[in-house]
């Protein structure tokens, strides 16, 4: 992913190979969504972006024990608001937002510290499978993109006991 980003259209045809088949998986996402009161707004979405600052904030909130807060804004922020989590401006907003602003951030988030270390964790991601978000993984074997019916967790649950 370039450093800015993309333009979505032009990422929803390259990963899902035209922008029907695209409409059709976030429909999917978004029913799902609705069932857990959670109100995708993927029209918003004008860039697709590139999640590295996102990843370098929450690395930053995980040694102030603040990761999920974190998370659930970013989420809500590219999710729901179509806000683009490559920019730092948006990561600036995000730290003030959640309390974890304070001096030097920025300087952290622009600097070569702890790059290797997040740079290594998505290789290993892309390694066993894990495309994006949401991601699960059972037994730390079976990786499952993307949302699922509720009924097909219990399926991949059901069927990892009786292969116990």
């Amino acid at each position: 992913m370039p450093k800015e980003g993309m333009n979505r259209d032009e990422y929803l045809n390259n990963k899902f190979g035209g922008r029907e088949q695209a409409l059709r998986v976030y429909k999917n996402i978004e029913d799902e969504g609705k069932l857990a009161n959670i109100h995708f707004q993927f029209k918003k979405i004008k860039i697709t972006p590139n999640s590295f600052l996102s990843h370098k904030l929450l690395a930053f909130a995980f040694n102030k024990q603040q990761q999920n807060e974190v998370l659930e804004a970013i989420f809500f922020h590219y999710f729901i608001e179509g806000k683009n989590i490559g920019n730092l401006e948006i990561i600036i907003e995000i730290a003030k937002q959640t309390n974890l602003y304070e001096e030097g951030i920025e300087k952290y988030l622009l600097s070569e510290k702890d790059n290797k270390n997040l740079l290594n964790e998505a290789k290993q991601a892309s390694d066993i499978g894990i495309s994006g978000v949401p991601c699960f993984i059972f037994n730390k074997e079976f990786v499952v993109n993307g949302a699922q019916p509720t009924k097909s967790f219990i399926n991949i649950i059901h069927s990892l006991r009786i292969n116990e």
